[in-house]
């Protein structure tokens, strides 16, 4: 497996065992659950599952189409935004709703991080399973 594929799959079970963990927490302590409820809900779809599903895909969609990956630089560029982006609108998300405001623009920033990351990975795809990327053998 290539090393953006073994990245994303590490980084998703980091992000199962936080949505776990966060889960837990909330049961034992109602009182967070309006806190953490939405960036539960992140951690575990983006992080757990998303994350899971870019891995399995840089690994199986080339082999299924028969061409090479379009961009390794890009599947490493989308890993790193991908990670950046939704941890820092976990934080800022959890920071905004303890304080009670002040973190928008933080929170917009890094939501347009994840957004672009997710772009990425459509373009590496799209272009690896309909563009003219090299066969392979």
């Amino acid at each position: 497996m290539s090393q953006v594929t073994l990245r994303f799959i590490k980084a998703s079970l980091l992000y199962l065992l936080t949505g776990i963990s966060m889960g837990l927490l909330m049961l034992l302590w109602p009182r967070w659950m309006g806190v953490y409820l939405p960036i539960h809900a992140h951690i575990n779809l983006l992080g757990w599952v998303s994350m899971l599903m870019f891995g399995v895909s840089y690994h199986i969609l080339p082999r299924f189409s028969g061409k090479q990956l379009y961009s390794e630089m890009l599947a490493s560029l989308h890993f790193w935004f991908a990670n950046i982006g939704l941890i820092g609108l976990s934080f800022f998300w959890a920071q905004q709703r303890h304080r009670g405001g002040g973190s928008e623009t933080l929170i917009i920033l890094f939501a347009l991080i994840e957004a672009a990351a997710c772009y990425m990975f459509v373009f590496n795809m799209w272009m690896t399973i309909f563009g003219k990327a090299k066969e392979t053998a």
